[in-house]
């Protein structure tokens, strides 16, 4: 669904008009619910994916709610016609500012998300709430600069312990970008900064994008190596996709047995 609806050019140039949101299924209970709502499974109970378009004020289905916007529209020129059309309908508000920083929820999420997407993880890290927040400002102008935009996954943490899973981390406070593992479940630091100006921080940005290393995989051959190696992703809610359900069942069954 990715390769040919949402990372084709015109997707992408209609997408500028609307805020994009990408939901995190079984990571949140709220969100869950939420989801769940639109009733687009067979089963009737939350599976793997949702797609829809909404209005503004979150309350009014603009597009048919589906499990993907190929369903939704069956083909890239339908739904960029479509997409220009509705947001002809609005007058975007101007705020005088950049958007928002487009931070995941948690670090553990953020790093299994860089994988999946094969980005590199941009990480806001300081104890201190004040300098965190400036910090984010910062960044927040340079993740939406034509030079980086769309180039990282973006989180915060405030706690060392959040940073747990992440090797080489030498900072007590700053920017880092990441390296995602293979499976989404760890990370190592690609380089670091206390990001005191602005030229140090694009400076990062630009010397971790440059050492990040693309990982060349298929779906088939990944789920493979991750049943071999017997790691699998365990979410916060409990998976209520029957095929995923299945899948997750099997995947175990051909993993390493313990001694």
């Amino acid at each position: 669904m990715d390769r040919s609806f949402l990372s084709q050019p015109e997707v992408i140039a209609a997408s500028r008009s609307f805020v994009c949101v990408r939901l995190a299924t079984y990571e949140d209970k709220e969100e869950g619910a939420f989801l769940k709502g639109f009733h687009v499974t067979r089963s009737g109970e939350l599976e793997n994916t949702v797609f829809t378009i909404l209005s503004p004020d979150g309350k009014r289905q603009l597009a048919r709610a589906s499990r993907g916007a190929n369903q939704t529209f069956g083909d890239v020129a339908r739904m960029t016609s479509t997409m220009k059309r509705i947001a002809a309908e609005y007058t975007a508000k101007k705020t005088g500012g950049s958007p928002e920083l487009p931070r995941i929820a948690n670090v553990r999420l953020a790093v299994n998300i860089a994988a999946c997407d094969n980005q590199p993880l941009v990480l806001v890290f300081s104890p201190d709430a004040k300098a965190r927040r400036e910090l984010e400002t910062r960044l927040t102008a340079l993740a939406w600069d034509e030079r980086f935009l769309g180039q990282f996954v973006y989180a915060t943490a405030s706690t060392a312990k959040e940073l747990s899973n992440l090797e080489g981390v030498k900072i007590e406070a700053g920017v880092l970008v990441i390296q995602a593992d293979q499976f989404g479940l760890k990370g190592k630091v690609l380089a670091q900064t206390s990001a005191k100006t602005r030229e140090e921080l694009i400076q990062s940005l630009t010397a971790g994008s440059k050492r990040f290393q693309r990982e060349d995989r298929t779906f088939n051959g990944h789920v493979r190596e991750g049943q071999r190696k017997g790691v699998f992703w365990e979410t916060i809610l409990p998976v209520t996709d029957p095929m995923e359900l299945r899948a997750r069942e099997r995947g175990r069954s051909l993993g390493p047995k313990p001694e």
